[in-house]
């Protein structure tokens, strides 16, 4: 038998906005990478989130949008160069 995790429905919305979120992030970033790191991209992906759960989706999304900008300065163009910085 396998073991599944019972959680709550505003968690599971909350997990759902994540992951739209980081989807559209990525999407956007291979369609128009200008505009994926912009505010409008960011509110592009809470929009969608939020149409497809709710608040509790737009929650997630801004949560993930937030933990985003410190994960994306290790990849990207300045990548080398950050890595280099921090570990001096």
């Amino acid at each position: 038998m396998a073991f599944k995790l019972k959680t709550g429905k505003g968690l599971n919305k909350l997990l759902a906005g994540a992951g739209i979120a980081s989807l559209g992030a990525v999407l956007l970033g291979a369609l128009a990478p200008t505009f994926a790191g912009s505010t409008m991209g960011k509110a592009l992906t809470t929009a969608a989130a939020f149409g497809v759960g709710g608040i509790e989706a737009a929650a997630g999304a801004v949560a993930t949008s937030f933990m985003g900008s410190g994960i994306t300065s290790f990849t990207g163009p300045n990548a080398e160069g950050n890595v280099q910085v921090d570990s001096l």
